[in-house]
């Protein structure tokens, strides 16, 4: 019988929400310091205000939209199945024999050298530990980047060395 394992990586709420009000302060003191900008005897506080509020609104709602994102990691057998959940739906964004992995740990430690094909990115946080899997995909070398316990690690690594 194959190996089976399953975890679920969401994004936290407090960062978000500190970097939300962080974001606002800082959009207000732009307007603000903006507002009184004289252009030909004309304030472009009325052009600038609604530009910062757009532009402000939107950032938020893109956070917001990313807060409801989470990946579930998961091995059974041997394949390395990730999939994107969003609220109820969830869709299967990779699937990987493991034996097709080249290289799986932190970016900064390979070394050789791949041809990559293409990078994507299955995280929920901006974090500086997040892991990179290159695998072999037909003669092409793919890449993303994940964010996997240290469980989850060690058992990929026990079953790609056997």
């Amino acid at each position: 019988m194959g190996t089976m394992y399953k975890e679920i990586v969401v994004r936290r709420r407090t960062p978000v929400v500190v970097g939300l009000l962080l974001l606002l302060v800082i959009m207000i003191a732009v307007s603000n310091l903006v507002e009184h900008i004289q252009v030909f005897n004309y304030k472009i506080g009325f052009i600038t205000n609604p530009i910062i509020s757009i532009i402000t609104s939107m950032l938020i709602l893109f956070e917001i939209m990313k807060c409801k994102v989470s990946y579930r990691y998961s091995i059974i057998a041997d394949q390395l199945i990730i999939h994107r959940l969003k609220q109820k739906e969830q869709n299967v964004v990779e699937n990987i024999k493991l034996r097709d992995i080249v290289y799986m740990g932190k970016e900064k430690d390979y070394k050789e050298h791949y041809d990559i094909a293409n990078s994507k990115r299955y995280v929920c946080a901006l974090k500086l530990n997040n892991y990179c899997c290159i695998y072999k995909d037909g003669d092409r070398y793919r890449k993303f980047f994940f964010q996997p316990s240290s469980n989850l690690v060690q058992k990929i690594n026990t079953i790609i060395i056997k």
